[in-house]
């Protein structure tokens, strides 16, 4: 089967290649990959910029993003599993630990990630065990819910922040989570979204207005605090998400939220500052985590098939035979979210 790898340890080594096909274990089910998209970790292990848990084993098939449908079951599934459509929720802990026993698998210090620390998605076929299948609707096309997982990112988000119809949401970078962030807040009745980033960010704006957004701040030609406070009647944004991957990103997002306002952190780097007083003075909520639960990416389904949301026009899609084109696009800002489709 044809597969898409980071070769060797050197950065930038893609190659698109044929590979064994996996084997089944107990417990097992495999999938035929119809949709897997690029996310920025894909980017990043490419680079040798990603830092996890585990190091990276390479050769490695990327991708963690994923739907297609189950054609083959191992022991101990039932057969009635075979030719359901399915997303493939990425993770999975020890089982063991103790943080696995109370329910959080995301902090297992032993977890498995599908394309970080075992082969992935990337490929026309992935084994996997069954319980990371997750059925989707009828109604949800294959690169729809190849998206599950990055939004069950938001529906982490909107768990944690409980946005209440009416208030208003700054979102700090415009990229594929930032605007399924926007997705997910005007769904929830946010009066005013903002979306903050820079100049060169002006297709994603043009993109997020199309979307719902309301307001746009451009921090490298204008003070981004004035401008937030010019549309939110000088009091600041009631949430406010960083997903950004820069250091001031986080800084900012203190300085752009409202007295006792909540703030959900993405960004992944190792250091960045902000002041404790502004935090505390203001009565701020923070919210950090890492992935997902299995909760989260269910109900990320579930709204995928009530339909509220459009997802199709993030979506870009590209070939396996086109793989370093749709790495070049992801890494250029160019798109929200390459697909490849795999069949």
């Amino acid at each position: 089967m044809k597969a898409i790898i980071k070769a060797t340890a050197e950065a930038g080594s893609l190659q698109v290649i044929d590979v064994a096909m996996p084997s089944l274990g107990a417990g097992d089910v495999l999938v035929r990959v119809h949709s897997t998209g690029i996310c920025y970790t894909d980017v990043s292990v490419l680079k040798n910029e990603y830092i996890g848990r585990k190091p990276v084993p390479v050769p490695i098939i990327m991708g963690h993003e994923a739907a297609g449908e189950i054609v083959e079951v191992g022991p101990g599934v039932a057969t009635d599993r075979v030719g359901q459509r399915v997303a493939l929720e990425p993770i999975a802990g020890c089982g063991h630990c103790r943080q696995c026993l109370t329910g959080h698998q995301n902090m297992c210090t032993s977890w498995e990630h599908i394309g970080l620390t075992r082969d992935g998605t990337f490929a026309e076929y992935i084994a996997l065990p069954a319980k990371q299948a997750h059925g989707i609707a009828d109604s949800v096309s294959y690169d729809v819910a190849a998206m599950a997982e990055p939004f069950g990112l938001v529906v982490r988000t909107l768990e944690q922040t409980r946005p209440m119809v009416g208030e208003t949401v700054a979102i700090v970078g415009p990229g594929s989570i930032g605007i399924m962030h926007l997705l997910a807040f005007k769904a929830a009745g946010a009066s005013k979204i903002i979306m903050v980033g820079l100049t060169k960010d002006e297709k994603r704006f043009k993109l997020a207005k199309s979307l719902g957004a309301d307001h746009f701040v451009r921090v490298d030609t204008e003070d981004a605090v004035e401008a937030v406070k010019a549309v939110t009647g000088g009091q600041g944004a009631d949430i406010v998400v960083e997903t950004a991957s820069s250091p001031k990103a986080t800084a900012l997002a203190f300085e752009i939220a409202a007295p006792l306002a909540r703030v959900s952190l993405f960004g992944l780097y190792p250091k960045a500052e902000f002041s404790p007083v502004q935090m505390l003075r203001k009565g701020i909520t923070t919210y950090s985590d890492v992935a997902q639960l299995t909760h989260h990416f269910i109900h990320s389904l579930r709204i995928m098939g009530g339909g509220t949301i459009d997802f199709k026009p993030l979506v870009t899609n590209r070939t396996i035979d086109t793989a370093q084109e749709g790495f070049d696009i992801a890494k250029a800002g160019d798109a929200v979210k390459v697909v490849f489709n795999m069949v």
